[in-house]
């Protein structure tokens, strides 16, 4: 691998020779592979890493297809080696790749998982590549605070003098410069120019060039901005960076203006608004359009200057909107990110941090008036509520002012599912929910009480005086109750899940920031918890985390070493009690906590994409014992659970087609259960997928219906074969229950609708005879649950089997 790791410290200075040299190495490699002892066991990461390599090149060369197509199968060979920090590596290209293409929630999702293994392998080169990305994607959303803090954070791990290092103080020193430390980000911009001369890093020294003429230009020197600005354009030309190019007409433009040259001034923009409509750049077209309306103003031309304003506005709002709502819909991923990233850093305990602080993006905001500027610097725009500049200067004033023997009470809550609302009502029903959210805040709260909002679904309530640290905790139940009421969308009901993360003043921490981290580690904790409750910070959340970590390293480590078991819960014909197939339950005995419950470490899973691996195990396992038990030969079936993050893999209908192939298991024998919080995630993706599944010939089933965001249309217009109901709606399904009624009735409509849509139901969770007769009264089809029949491993489960021209045992209690 020496000559790979040669062209790949050349990357980011020569990325199209370095890619061409790669593809030809890969090509040998692979060629070689199919000679008996040419290639050593030490040359199997060779290929891996190469794909990486190509990734990044075609990346940066802007074929995002190549880049793609390069990654996943990079992913896909890093697993099967276990290669962790090649992975990792490759789960980044394609988390920009998804960036690139406007899917912010995948891209997110995507470096989280690359985090995971990063920090898994103490990988800290690989961490400070990845929070580089992270805080490129901040500064685009404008959360410069955070964006700095992760950019130092990235200079920390990063080799000095490496083109990484030298990429991050580019980027430090965009931050710097827009939240008005210009003096600091010249220095910094200085330092990464002679980083990039140094190394031939063209396309980053543009970056910098362009930055340093923004920095000489709000300082005053106009020849030096002149002549950055010029640079900039030069290397954006050499290297076809059309985005920079159209940045560097926009500066030329503005050092044209501030020197009085109004005809270059003039072409400047002209070059600039074509780029700008070229590249559908509207953040840099309302910049555009602010410097003509000045250009005009200075001409004596006020009609088209206010004309140019005019349009401005418009274009600034739309983009404002625009990031608002990439804000919210990347909020829980960021929010994870944060936790992730902040536990990392300090082992036990989350360090402090800055709260979000809103700051001028462009200098043309600069022209906004004074009075209007403070108003929207303190309001949210949407809700009314105050903002998170305003909010946070409060809550500073009041731990001041707090008084001895009493406490302050800290609240943050977070909309559960916001994207699934937005994509099933509409944006309009999602502003409409975060505006009745803030209305039940506001009426919930005492006068002298605070209420802001954050961003996207976060709000914060401040409650500035508590007799009791422990009144806390009734506050937040009784908000909790209050926005648990259903919100009326027309034609449908719908019951918001709210999670809430609480901490109090002094005992939990004595500034902002400390109480902040813990009131969002205690959201953290609701959110693992099931979400939709609150949870109050206790001092052991902090070690509850690092055990989380340990817990998760011991699972990829079970994975590897084959550790896992696959239990099976036989499921029953109603009536008659009839075998009619098994769900395969995975079960992990660790070796020294004993029997790990599902709903710990499957949650470990998918956090570290582990998910993807242990998924197709559980597949492959399920479908062999299918074969060696004769299910299809007996008229049974096997169940077998599907995670979100594997349902939306590009491969999984394929995968699922070798799985059968391989074990020469009958399409119909097998049933993948799915839950509808995963058909909603991307409805389109859904259909796709589960109409190939149909012509596949698998049976798919709707798992836990009635528990998140039910759709009769989606039921009618997917093809589901069965419903299964979860078992929480059979807890009450007992006459001693005062909900008993309810239950009931609600049972009976779900039948009735599965039955007209011609689908069987299976109820889970059956543990007593009084469901199971009132289920068989109901019409129900099959049934599962401990009062029929436990989990069992394999030669236990075999035991259920009927015989030759045997229908079967009836009920088995285990």
């Amino acid at each position: 691998m020496t000559r790979l790791a040669e062209l790949e410290a050349h990357l980011l200075a020569r990325p199209a020779e370095v890619y061409a040299e790669v593809q030809t190495l890969l090509t040998d490699l692979r060629a070689a592979k199919h000679v008996p002892g040419l290639l050593s066991e030490q040359d199997a990461p060779s290929e891996a890493a190469a794909l990486h390599v190509l990734s990044a090149c075609a990346l940066l060369l802007g074929d995002e297809a190549a880049a793609a197509q390069y990654a996943e199968a990079g992913c896909q060979l890093a697993r099967e080696l276990e290669l962790p920090s090649l992975e990792a590596c490759c789960l980044e290209v394609r988390g920009l790749v998804h960036g690139r293409q406007g899917d912010l929630e995948q891209a997110a999702r995507l470096l989280r998982q690359s985090l995971h293994l990063l920090l898994d392998t103490g990988d800290d080169a690989g961490r400070g590549r990845l929070l580089r990305r992270v805080g490129g994607g901040l500064e685009w959303l404008e959360a410069y605070p955070q964006a700095l803090t992760l950019y130092r954070e990235s200079l920390s791990l990063l080799p000095p003098g490496s083109p990484g290092a030298a990429a991050v103080q580019a980027g430090l020193a965009r931050v710097l410069f827009q939240l008005g430390q210009t003096e600091e980000s010249t220095q910094v911009a200085a330092q990464a120019l002679t980083h990039c001369q140094a190394q031939h890093l063209t396309r980053t020294e543009g970056r910098v060039q362009l930055q340093q003429a923004l920095n000489c230009l709000a300082l005053g020197q106009l020849a030096a901005s002149h002549e950055h600005a010029g640079q900039a354009q030069a290397l954006a030309q050499a290297t076809d960076d059309r985005d920079m190019q159209g940045e560097a007409a926009w500066v030329q433009a503005e050092t044209a203006l501030a020197r009085g040259d109004l005809d270059g001034a003039g072409q400047a923009l002209e070059r600039g608004e074509g780029w700008a409509r070229q590249l559908g750049r509207h953040d840099l077209l309302a910049r555009v359009r602010e410097s003509q309306s000045r250009l005009h103003e200075r001409r004596g031309e006020p009609v088209q200057a206010l004309s140019c304003l005019r349009e401005q506005q418009q274009l600034e709002k739309a983009h404002r909107t625009r990031l608002a709502e990439h804000r919210g819909r990347l909020l829980n991923e960021q929010i994870e990110f944060e936790v992730l990233r902040r536990t990392a850093v300090q082992g036990t305990a989350l360090p402090g941090h800055e709260p979000v602080v809103r700051t001028a993006p462009a200098l043309h905001e600069a022209q906004v008036p004074q009075a209007e500027a403070g108003r929207l610097a303190s309001f949210d725009q949407l809700t009314g509520l105050a903002d998170h500049t305003f909010f946070w200067g409060r809550t500073r004033q009041a731990l001041q002012h707090l008084v001895p023997g009493r406490s302050l009470g800290l609240i943050v809550a977070d909309i559960d599912h916001l994207k699934v609302i937005n994509a099933r009502f509409g944006q309009a029903a999602g502003d409409r929910l975060l505006a009745e959210i803030a209305r039940r805040l506001r009426e919930a709260v005492r006068p002298g009480d605070l209420v802001g909002r954050l961003s996207g679904d976060r709000f914060v309530v401040l409650l500035s005086d508590l007799a009791r640290p422990g009144d806390l905790a009734m506050v937040a139940e009784r908000l909790l109750q209050s926005l648990r009421e259903s919100c009326d969308f027309g034609t449908e009901l719908l019951v918001p899940t709210v999670s809430l993360g609480c901490a109090v003043a002094p005992q939990d921490g004595g500034s902002a920031e400390v109480l902040q981290q813990h009131a969002e580690l205690a959201l953290f904790q609701a959110k693992m918890r099931g979400r939709n409750m609150a949870v109050v910070f206790t001092g052991d959340m902090s070690t509850a985390e690092q055990e989380r970590r340990q817990l998760s390293q011991d699972l990829r480590r079970a994975v590897r070493q084959g550790q896992l078991q696959l239990h099976y819960q036989a499921q029953f014909e109603l009536p008659g009690r009839r075998l009619s197939g098994f769900e395969a339950l995975v079960r992990w005995p660790h070796p020294e906590r004993g029997m790990i419950p599902p709903d710990r470490f499957i949650a470990l899973a998918e956090e570290s994409g582990l998910i993807l691996k242990l998924g197709r195990w559980v597949l492959n396992e399920a479908s062999r014992q299918a074969r060696a038990w004769a299910l299809s030969e007996r008229g049974l079936t096997m169940a077998v659970n599907v995670s979100a993050l594997q349902f939306e893999q590009s491969d999984f209908v394929a995968g699922v087609r070798a799985c059968l192939e391989q074990h020469g298991l009958p399409p119909h024998t097998l049933v993948l259960e799915l839950t509808e919080s995963m058909v909603h995630r991307d409805p389109r993706l859904a259909r796709q997928t589960l109409l190939e599944l149909q012509a596949l010939g698998v049976q798919v089933a709707m798992d836990d219906f009635g528990t998140g965001y039910s759709s009769l249309s989606m039921l009618k217009s997917l093809p589901f074969g069965l419903l299964k109901i979860d078992r929480e709606f059979l807890r009450d399904l007992s006459a001693d229950s005062e909900q008993f009624a309810a239950s009931q009735q609600f049972i009976e409509v779900m039948v009735r609708l599965a039955h007209n849509l011609s689908m069987r139901v299976v109820a889970e969770g059956v543990e007593t005879a009084e469901q199971y007769d009132l289920l068989c009264g109901m019409g129900c089809d099959e049934a599962q649950g401990y009062w029929l029949a436990r989990p069992l491993p394999p030669d236990e489960a075999a035991a259920l089997l009927p015989g030759d021209g045997d229908p079967g045992p009836e009920r088995q209690v285990s």
